[in-house]
């Protein structure tokens, strides 16, 4: 602490806060005492002593201090605010209404003490006083939110709901990304039958501001339904968009892990089939990447979308959202995840064998979208059986474990004898793992009859999930009840 003298009052002042931002009160209290003789003429040693010392419990020694700090600096609102703070630890309204009094005195119109003043009236039940210095925080300080804040919560004490709406409203006028906000707009939309617009502001809430955007005025049916599928697919997107984004912020390497892991998988496949088992074929490194890379973003779609409708249990019930929102915001947010990592690892598998790039790689896009597809279908349909037949759930890992067997992601499943092939060639993953094969190792064009009846099986799925999707969506709101 010798060389805190050399420092100026900023610096000092931060060594200070650094202990009490980590809760480390009795370190902080040692600083605020050395920096009430080094630094008299400041009221933070004062005052930031004395809240450490309130933290500490110790509220005599805080009360010594707060009274020298309103003697030396009655013009600071923060020695009142924090006397008020302190009085009401103490559970003396009288005491706190006095302080906020006389700091109101000694700094006129500065509006913590004017806020402060209105939570205290609040509380003590005198609404219309708090209502008249929310009033005058708003007036002298209408560039904080915090003041209207305030107001709009001071209408929903008054359980006046169409004036909460409109209070609220104004709060996400001054600042739109307040997610609370748009919460509490629907809470008092809810409150006065508006439904429609309630839900539509709790999804605003959970998934972006842009949801309430005005649809363009619609001419005909056809119109109205295409711009609402718009408008859920744009739904779907940001959400699978902002699962994205929370997962990579819980981890160090962020995406790199979606190029890492099948990078992994690739190793350990590779040393024990081609190296100890002697049972790769030729080029088998880049054989494996082909089966592997399309496999994960199979498997990542299907085993998260499995169980995604049970997961929107409550979303269901509060907003009437499509059941179908749930497993398409997974399966996309796969896509979104897996695809540039798959498109990555081709390319360098690609460069380590020049001689397979030829213009049959043009075929790739159309392989990618069958793919596609087939993920989207397949996802939907295991999505919309589990919350019906829920023991299917802990059968999704074993069941895709099998499939990757029978699809030939470490094999060519064409060396197998031909009574088993002649039944593997129905797998669809087992023709889209052929395709990206034949473009990418072989340089030749895919066969389009494989890439036929994989699609084609892919729109009976949908047409199944159509109907599925349509006819039984009050059940699953039922299902997730139970």
């Amino acid at each position: 602490m010798s060389n805190s003298e050399l420092l100026s009052p900023a610096a000092a002042f931060e060594l200070g806060m650094k202990p009490m931002r980590e809760k480390r009160w009795a370190e902080a209290s040692e600083f605020w005492r050395t920096y009430r003789d080094l630094y008299k003429g400041y009221p933070a040693p004062w005052i930031q002593g004395a809240i450490s010392m309130m933290r500490q419990g110790d509220l005599q020694s805080a009360g010594e201090l707060l009274a020298e700090a309103r003697r030396l600096f009655a013009g600071q609102a923060s020695a009142w605010l924090t006397s008020a703070e302190w009085a009401a630890m103490r559970h003396n309204s009288e005491q706190e209404s006095a302080f906020l009094a006389d700091g109101r005195k000694n700094c006129p119109n500065h509006w913590q003490l004017l806020s402060k003043s209105a939570e205290l009236e609040l509380k003590l039940g005198n609404i219309d006083a708090a209502e008249a210095f929310n009033q005058q925080a708003r007036e002298h300080a209408s560039e904080r939110i915090e003041p209207w804040l305030q107001y709009a919560e001071l209408a929903e004490k008054r359980e006046d709901w169409p004036q909460a709406e409109n209070r609220w409203k104004r709060v996400i006028e001054l600042k739109p990304e307040l997610a609370h906000a748009y919460r509490q707009v629907g809470v008092a939309c809810k409150h006065q039958g508006k439904t429609t617009e309630a839900r539509s502001y709790r999804l605003a809430a959970q998934y972006g501001a842009e949801l309430l955007a005005p649809a363009q005025p619609l001419q005909t049916a056809k119109r109205s339904a295409r711009v609402g599928l718009l408008h859920f697919m744009q739904l779907v997107t940001t959400k699978a968009l902002l699962n994205m984004k929370s997962e990579s912020a819980r981890t160090h390497l962020n995406y790199v892990w979606v190029v890492i892991e099948p990078l992994l998988h690739l190793v350990i496949y590779y040393f024990l089939f081609g190296q100890i088992l002697h049972s790769g074929s030729e080029n088998y490194g880049l054989f494996l990447l082909c089966g592997l890379v399309p496999w994960m973003w199979f498997a990542k779609a299907i085993s998260t979308s499995a169980t995604s409708i049970i997961g929107g249990q409550s979303l269901m019930l509060n907003t009437n959202i499509a059941p179908a929102f749930f497993p398409l915001v997974n399966i996309f947010q796969s896509t979104f995840k897996q695809l540039p990592a798959l498109l990555c690892l081709l390319g360098l598998g690609l460069l380590t064998d020049l001689q397979t790039i030829s213009l049959n790689l043009l075929w790739l896009p159309l392989i990618l979208l069958i793919q596609f597809l087939l993920t989207l279908a397949l996802g939907m349909l295991l999505a919309a059986i589990i919350p019906f037949f829920r023991d299917l759930a802990n059968l999704v890992a074993t069941g895709l474990t099998l499939l990757m067997f029978l699809s030939g992601v470490i094999y060519d499943y064409r060396s197998m004898p031909d009574s088993i092939a002649q039944w593997l060639q129905y797998n669809p993953l087992a023709q889209m793992i052929s395709a990206y094969r034949d473009v990418i190792l072989e340089g030749k064009a895919p066969d389009l009859t494989s890439l036929g009846y994989v699609t084609l099986a892919s729109a009976v799925v949908f047409i199944a999930n159509y109907l599925i999707y349509t006819r039984q969506r009050r059940n699953f709101v039922r299902q997730g009840m139970l």
